[in-house]
């Protein structure tokens, strides 16, 4: 099979799917068929019809497959042995020559809808190769992204407007229905990531110029697409807080956190983290007065259960509470709850996240509102318990795994829970003499 990379730049300009712009010169007898794969397949031609890939039966699949393959390949001849491969696999056919020439008629019938007075000129066979008709010009969705990839990377300024106006046509990966095709699934790839990289690209384009909004629209479409590309969410994180939504920025840096510990059993990047922890330190240019502060800093809402925070936030409370303990004398206990199945393996997603989030409802709900939790990993919470000694943590830890047992999710799972004390921290003695400790 050609590569892709491969395969030389279409001619036009046109957009993905109808309309497209005219195609200028060639033949007169020349027609044009509109080809689109990201999200879905269809075909239109000089009818006003739209054919979609809907394959309910395995027949009507196969029909399709051969369309697909022939337009994703149209600047070459595909030979037999190759449609059989892509068609069937390693399914054994009776008849693969003969079942190639039916599905090979009811294609010629199914473009004949479409507009074209005779199929039998647009789609030819030859000695055992599958061709279009010279007559016939292929427009596809993916050979538009191909122009535009390829212009951006060299004048990304001049190509910006037709890339904004194509990334809202792009609706999902290449062919996302043929899971089982393995030739699609190179293309899903790389198309995916020339999306991801034009997306990110035109909104790193657009921030420079100031226009956030528009900036951000393109990262939400491209991380509704694709959450996990942590470039794309990097940046639409930096956008909200360019634009002055602190708290979006916030939000969406806890929910995609979340994400990543939930599917992926993985924490933020560090890079990721460095951002959130900027994003959090940052303050209003402003000068405000002290009640306008303490306004702000005050907490609303029905306040039950610990304070759940990120694992950055988390840090610094804990050296907080050890240092006011180097002076105070009192006990906190660090706690550590970690999350397997009863035979002490460990969850798959889905039933990791909701028995965290029926820990954090049943359980970690009856801590008090001064104690503190964050998730630290896949299955694991992190408590920091303030002036609590070893017993009146166990104790607590006790009616926790308690409440939590009771439940379904409870009862499926087991809970290992770690504890350790707070250690104090003692600060440095100074080395020369006559040195004097304030406090």
């Amino acid at each position: 099979m050609k590569s892709l990379r491969e395969r030389p730049a279409p001619a036009s300009g046109a957009a993905p799917g109808q309309p497209y712009a005219e195609a200028g010169g060639g033949d007169a007898s020349q027609q044009t068929l509109y080809v689109t794969f990201l999200g879905r397949f269809t075909l239109s031609g000089a009818a006003p019809d739209t054919l979609v890939a809907t394959a309910p039966g395995r027949s009507s699949r196969r029909l399709w497959a051969f369309l697909q393959y022939l337009c994703a390949f149209h600047q070459k001849e595909t030979t037999q042995e190759e449609l059989i491969d892509a068609l069937w696999g390693e399914t054994e056919v009776a008849d693969p020559v003969g079942a190639l020439k039916t599905i090979l008629h009811r294609a010629r019938a199914l473009l004949e809808r479409l507009g074209f007075p005779d199929g039998k000129k647009v789609l030819l066979y030859r000695r055992g190769r599958y061709f279009w008709s010279p007559n016939v010009e292929l427009r596809l969705d993916t050979e538009e992204l191909d122009r535009l990839y390829a212009g951006f990377s060299t004048a990304p300024g001049e190509v910006l407007p037709e890339v904004l106006e194509f990334l809202p046509k792009y609706e999902g990966d290449f062919l996302p229905d043929l899971v089982e095709d393995s030739w699609a699934l190179s293309l899903r790839t790389f198309y995916h990531t020339r999306y991801l990289h034009l997306a990110w690209g035109a909104a790193k384009l657009l921030q420079s110029r100031g226009r956030l909004d528009e900036a951000i629209g393109v990262c939400r479409t491209a991380t509704t697409l694709d959450p996990y590309d942590e470039r794309c969410q990097l940046l639409l994180i930096r956008l909200l807080h360019s634009s002055g939504a602190v708290q979006a920025a916030l939000r969406h840096y806890s929910a995609v956190s979340g994400l990543y510990m939930d599917q992926l059993g993985v924490s933020p990047s560090s890079e990721m983290l460095a951002l959130y922890q900027e994003i959090s330190r940052a303050g209003d240019s402003e000068r405000l007065e002290l009640s306008a502060i303490q306004a702000l800093l005050l907490e609303r809402g029905d306040i039950r259960g610990p304070f759940f925070c990120e694992y950055a936030v988390f840090q610094d409370i804990y050296r907080l509470v050890a240092r006011s303990m180097a002076r105070s004398g009192a006990e906190a206990q660090l706690v550590l709850l970690t999350i397997n199945e009863r035979g002490g393996g460990p969850l798959d997603p889905r039933q990791r996240s909701a028995a965290m989030e029926t820990l954090r409802a049943a359980g970690l709900s009856l801590l008090r509102p001064g104690d503190v939790a964050a998730r630290t990993g896949p299955g694991q919470m992190l408590l920091l318990l303030p002036a609590t000694s070893r017993e009146r943590a166990g104790a607590a830890l006790g009616r926790i795994l308690d409440a939590f047992g009771h439940t379904p999710v409870g009862m499926s799972v087991q809970i290992q829970t770690d504890l350790l004390p707070v250690l104090p921290t003692h600060r440095n003695t100074p080395e020369h003499k006559g040195g004097k400790q304030h406090g």
